[in-house]
């Protein structure tokens, strides 16, 4: 039961994937493949936390409050992750010119009035990979001014990965 409730949820983001974006994630391409407890999936999972613990770390080691998660974000932040993949740069921007985590967020009535999106990608996935990137993105003034926002209350990482080992992270900001 468990199971095909797990597959008909996947369904669910796949459809709106490819709503959004013409194509299935990597993740939800094989839904069936998908288990409870899939190695892959728990590891993303833990590589998102880890990288929110380390943000919230900079940020109280700064003077801020931490942030709290954003769950209403976190399918943006992953597929964000995942149209990262094998690209040659990271890009916030659509063809248009437009940022497309904004456009995400107002496509599915999230509300704001400040939100940002920091982008990192590392060409291995190992045990260092969350520290490394949270270091890059502080030594980074735009990513780390995000990080550090004091209007920032809530925030949402999305990790993906592919075959080439190649990791992709996306932080979705919202005040």
């Amino acid at each position: 039961m468990f199971r095909s409730g797990l597959a008909a949820a996947i369904g669910v983001v796949a459809i709106v994937a490819v709503t959004l974006f013409g194509r299935l994630p990597a993740f939800a391409a094989e839904a069936s493949l998908v288990v409870p407890g899939d190695p892959a999936v728990v590891h993303l999972i833990t590589v998102e936390q880890t990288l929110l613990e380390l943000t919230n770390a900079d940020r109280m080691a700064n003077g801020l409050e931490p942030l709290d998660f954003d769950p209403d974000t976190l399918t943006i932040a992953r597929l964000r992750a995942e149209s990262q993949l094998g690209t040659p740069k990271l890009s916030h921007y659509d063809a248009h010119g437009q940022l497309i985590f904004a456009r995400l967020l107002n496509d599915a009535s999230l509300q704001y009035n400040l939100a940002g999106e920091n982008l990192a990608r590392a060409a291995s996935d190992d045990a260092t990979v969350t520290q490394r990137i949270e270091q890059a993105l502080m030594q980074s003034p735009t990513h780390r001014k995000n990080i550090l926002e004091r209007t920032f209350r809530r925030v949402a990482i999305g990790a993906a990965t592919n075959s080439d080992g190649q990791i992709t992270f996306a932080e979705v900001y919202r005040d």
